[in-house]
Order: structure tokens, then C-alpha cells, then sequence
């Protein structure tokens, strides 16, 4: 029988129309190739709970596996769950399927969702679990972790959420250890995702995907068309497009924005940053590549004491974005620095907004509409956000520019999963659109 993974990408394929002729005549997927692509975001570290993890948002979803999914009408359904959660009385039981492993070949079980939990509560998705209770494992039985006073369904949608993949205890930032189909090592100049034979779900069809670091974003497509790699991170070329380059597309996995702090005073308020982002016409951030831009509004600089416009070391991508923010939004007795900083230093200003202005990046906690307006606000303010959580409003608009007018942070665009790849690459879309399938993706004559 068909391995979940094979099958579900043999559908995928089959609706692409984009089998060779041996392809259908055998009916399965080559269990082969290596795709190498240089990328410029970190490759040191890699954190599911992070809300402003670039890399996590890119491909988290190849590492860590949920232990539920939602389905393309929003149901959830069982990943690495036995089944639905069960009410018993006043818990509800989640019970883990027997036999999961990590990808470092670790045992996983209930133990192992309890942590993942508690990471994702100390990290991102600490407004989103903010009506879930925190989960014990029962007595005797690891595999069953118990949550009380929930509704089984939300707790099933909450779960979902890509801040809550499975990771198992040992995992961290420079060692994960999920149970998707890669396995992931980390390191100063690559991360190196291998074929995780212990997927929960099934391996992945190809061998290894490499993602070099890159130290600008020009690096990856002046590499992708002198063919030194096999994807070109964002287009198909620096100075001019590679003839057999197919393009893809898969959207938005997270937003990049401007942050607004404590010490930008009168220019720090809700709905500061937004305005002046709606103010820059389109074409002066077209080198970006950060998705589709509405149309100019009333052009408006930079009105506060001249200040440094943070930026995480992690990203060159994010640099270029502040660097390009910076020259635009300066006026005379009004500059703006650009002050590249560790993460450690980031995180600390991020956390007590001691900064005028910062560029970052806020991951998706879920499906768009409300769990936009989450993520958002957890990065803003995450009381605020608990409050959402506990009394959703009713908007007419779940546009991120357009909820960025009532929060200290603007977006100035998406991070995007695009570019293009060689023929013989076939990259596939997550099933929920939210980037792509890198499990399921596979390389014909490798």
C-alpha cells in the first residue's frame, strides 16, 4: 500500500498535469534527487515557537509536523493524533499515535506535546493559547496528554497552528528535531534538510534540500543563473533569466513590517507606521520582492528626532528592506540610521520596545481573517491579543494594512515563497496555501 505522503503527492501531481509519460505509467514519484538554493535569511538557528523567524517560516513546515490539520474548509483532522480530542468529563484527551519518532530517531509521546506547548506559550503563541489550559500528561499512560475546560473542536483548530509543531524534548534552535518528513542540521553557512525516515506521515521524496546563506539578495539569483544552484530564490535572474527556468509562486508565509517603539514618542502611536508605508510609491520597493503594494497615498517622511532604524543580523533580506525604508522616509533633521544588531540584542529591545524603529517579521498563528488579526496584535501587544482571542471583533476587513491602522507596526510587505527552478524540479503548494510542500516535492530523472 501507498505511503500517506506518496499518495497525497501523487494526487498533487496528477491534478498539476505535470507527470512525464513514465511517470504515469509507473504511477509513483522517484524516492531521489538533491535540490541545493542560497537564501538570505539565517541558517544558525531555526525556531517553530518564534513569531519572527524568517527561516521557520520558510520551511518549519518541512521539519515539524502538527499534531492536527485543518482540511480546505477549516475542519481539523488528526496528524499525529490517535484521533479527534475526547471529552471525559471536564478534560478533554488528546492521545498521541503509538510508535512516533523524532527525526533524530527519539521517542515521542504526550511528554513531548506538553513541552511543545510550553515552548509555543512562552513564544509566539502565547495569546493563542491564552484559553487553552496548560496540558498534563495522564498517569500511566504517555501517550495521552489532558487539557481541561475546552471545547475539543477549538483545542483540535488551536493545535494547528504552525507555532505549534511537534518538537520533540531535546529539540532546539540549532538542533531541531521535529517529525515531518526532513530532517533539519543547522549551521553558520547552510541548513541541510535530509530525508527524515521516521516522518509520522512518510519521508520525503527527495534525498536532501541545502539552503545556502546568502549575504544579499541578489546573491541567490546571480547564483541561480550562473547554474551554481538549482533554484533561483525570488526570480530566475540578476541580469537576465535563465531560458529554461520555470517560475512558481506559492504566496505569503509571513509579513515583514516596520515596528514602531518607546523612544519614537508622538511618531510611536497605532496606526504611525502604517501611514507612512501607504505614503511610498510602489515602484521605489519594487526590488524587494515583497508581493503586490496598493496604491500611494499622501507621501509622508519620517517626522520624529533623527533615530536608528533596527534590523536582525539574521536577515539580509530584512536589512535591504531597512536600508530601502531608511533612504526613502529620511528628511532634514529627520534621518534615519540603519543599526544592524544580534538577535539576542533584538529580541531584548523587541520584548521591553526600547527602539524608535524596527524591522521584523510576524509569522501567521493560522488561517487568514481572525488568526491575522492574532498574529498581528501578539506582535504589537500580546494582552491586547489575549483580549482579541477571548472577544473576537466583528471587522468588515481582515487586510493586514488595514488592521496595521490600529496597532504600533505597519506592514510593509510579505515574505514570499517564489522564484524559479530547473524543469526536472517539481515544487508543490501546502494543501492549506500557505506555502509550499517541500515533502511532497521531487526532482524526475535524479
Amino acid at each position: 500500500m501507498m505511503r500517506r505522503r506518496q499518495a497525497i503527492a501523487l494526487g498533487l501531481a496528477l491534478a498539476a498535469h505535470r507527470f512525464t509519460r513514465s511517470a504515469h505509467a509507473m504511477g509513483r514519484l522517484p524516492m531521489a534527487g538533491t535540490v541545493t538554493m542560497r537564501v538570505p535569511h539565517d541558517t544558525a538557528r531555526l525556531d517553530p515557537y518564534d513569531l519572527s523567524d524568517p527561516m521557520a517560516a520558510i520551511v518549519g513546515s518541512a521539519i515539524f509536523e502538527p499534531v492536527f490539520r485543518l482540511d480546505a474548509a477549516g475542519t481539523p483532522y488528526p496528524s499525529l493524533a490517535q484521533s479527534a480530542p475526547v471529552r471525559d468529563g471536564a478534560t478533554v484527551r488528546v492521545t498521541m499515535r503509538e510508535g512516533l519518532r523524532s527525526s533524530r530517531g527519539r521517542p515521542v509521546d504526550a511528554h513531548d506535546l506538553v513541552t511543545s506547548v510550553e515552548r509555543a506559550l512562552a513564544g509566539g503563541a502565547t495569546a493563542l493559547l491564552s484559553e487553552i489550559s496548560r496540558p498534563t500528561v495522564l498517569r500511566g499512560q504517555s501517550r495521552v496528554a489532558v487539557f481541561r475546560d475546552v471545547d475539543p473542536v477549538e483545542l483540535a483548530r488551536v493545535l494547528s497552528s504552525p507555532l505549534l509543531g511537534l518538537s520533540s524534548r531535546s529539540s532546539s534552535p540549532v538542533a531541531p528535531d521535529g517529525t515531518g518528513p526532513f530532517r533539519a542540521e543547522t549551521s553558520t553557512d547552510r541548513l541541510t534538510l535530509t530525508r527524515n525516515r521516521y516522518a509520522a506521515r512518510g519521508p520525503a521524496f527527495l534525498d536532501q534540500i541545502t539552503l545556502m546563506r546568502a549575504a544579499e539578495l541578489a546573491e541567490p539569483l546571480r547564483a541561480f543563473e550562473a547554474r551554481q544552484v538549482d533554484v533561483g530564490w525570488l526570480g530566475a535572474g540578476y541580469y537576465q533569466q535563465r531560458s529554461d527556468a520555470v517560475s512558481f509562486d506559492f504566496g505569503s508565509v509571513a509579513w515583514i513590517v516596520l515596528r514602531t517603539g518607546s523612544e519614537a514618542g508622538p511618531w510611536g502611536g497605532p496606526g504611525v507606521a502604517q501611514r507612512l508605508l501607504d505614503g511610498i510609491a510602489p515602484e521605489r520597493l519594487a526590488q524587494l520582492v515583497i508581493g503586490s503594494y496598493p496604491a500611494q497615498s499622501a507621501p509622508i517622511t519620517w517626522g520624529g528626532a533623527p533615530c536608528d532604524l533596527m534590523a536582525p543580523a539574521r536577515s539580509p533580506h530584512l536589512i535591504e528592506v531597512a536600508r530601502t525604508l531608511a533612504s526613502i522616509l529620511s528628511a532634514p533633521g529627520h534621518e534615519l540610521s540603519v543599526r544592524v544588531l544580534p538577535d539576542s540584542e533584538i529580541d531584548r529591545r523587541r520584548r521591553s520596545r526600547a527602539y524608535a524603529l524596527m524591522i521584523d517579521v510576524v509569522r501567521p498563528v493560522g488561517p487568514a481573517g481572525i488568526g491575522t488579526l492574532i498574529a498581528l496584535a501578539t506582535a504589537d501587544d500580546p494582552a491586547r491579543a489575549r483580549s482579541i482571542v477571548r472577544s473576537p471583533p466583528k471587522l468588515t476587513s481582515f487586510a493586514p494594512r488595514v488592521l496595521a491602522r490600529t496597532l504600533r507596526l505597519g506592514v510593509v510587505g510579505d515574505l514570499l515563497i517564489a522564484g524559479a527552478t530547473l524543469p526536472s524540479i517539481h515544487l508543490l503548494p501546502q494543501p492549506d496555501g500557505l506555502g509550499w510542500d517541500l515533502g511532497n516535492s521531487y526532482r524526475l530523472g535524479a
